[in-house]
């Protein structure tokens, strides 16, 4: 089965590239139009109607962002191409959204195209996107939202509702505000990556909490949260928790 796809990118060599590498590495792929801005892009995409839009970020005037707010419904698969910027990076690995980096990697424009005809056959992701505009608009903050991966599906929870994530054999246990605890898929090893910028504390290899949601702190070296709970802080972390505690409720 043959997938059509657009290119948005102000620069005409970086579009020629993708459109190479798409016909070489993607043959499963058919790339229908090109465009290099903004409102070209919002026309070719309602007048093609493709399946897989690949979209730069950062362009003149409105950037591949903007794009989304322009759609009521996003009914295609979208993978952005980036250069490394953190403000974007947040919003997307949050949101669970594929992108690619720029200069762009053989192997992950495979894997990124291989996951969006898988969504477009099932039809899944859309909703990734909608929380993708939510999150633009609080990237930075706690009202920011983050896509918590359970076995077989997605939940969207404020990072201000999670109190502390807990590892657990290959899982993450992530307890919430209002007592519900939920059961993610991933390590603990990409919430940390993904909440440091949110004020969380990897306190301990298998804890990381919420500062905002810190109620004591015990001198023998562990926390209480706001839900009660006990958490350790090990040795070699203790200066530097005191320290971002103290930044962040100052």
């Amino acid at each position: 089965m043959e997938y059509t796809a657009i290119i948005v990118d102000d620069e005409p060599k970086l579009r020629e590239v993708m459109d190479i590498k798409i016909k070489q590495f993607c043959p499963e792929i058919k790339v229908i139009g090109k465009a290099s801005n903004v409102p070209e892009a919002f026309n070719l995409i309602n007048e093609k109607n493709p399946d897989i839009v690949f979209l730069d970020i950062a362009m003149p005037g409105e950037s591949g962002f903007d794009l989304l707010y322009r759609f009521e419904k996003i009914d295609f698969q979208v993978i952005f191409a980036t250069g490394f910027n953190e403000y974007a990076l947040d919003a997307l690995k949050l949101s669970a959204v594929d992108y690619i980096l720029k200069p762009i990697n053989t192997e992950d424009l495979k894997s990124a195209a291989n996951k969006a005809i898988k969504n477009v056959m099932t039809k899944k992701q859309v909703e990734h996107y909608e929380l993708l505009k939510y999150n633009i608009k609080n990237v930075g903050n706690q009202e920011t939202k983050i896509a918590l991966a359970s076995s077989d599906s997605y939940e969207f929870i404020k990072i201000s509702d999670i109190v502390r994530c807990e590892g657990w054999q290959k899982y993450t246990k992530i307890h919430l505000t209002n007592g519900n605890t939920i059961v993610s898929s991933y390590n603990i090893g990409v919430y940390k990556n993904q909440l440091e910028n949110y004020d969380f504390f990897s306190c301990h290899k298998s804890h990381l909490i919420n500062q905002h949601l810190i109620s004591k702190y015990l001198k023998e070296g562990s926390v209480i949260m706001s839900d009660g709970s006990t958490v350790p802080v090990s040795r070699r972390k203790r200066e530097e928790f005191l320290e971002q505690v103290i930044k962040v409720h100052s």
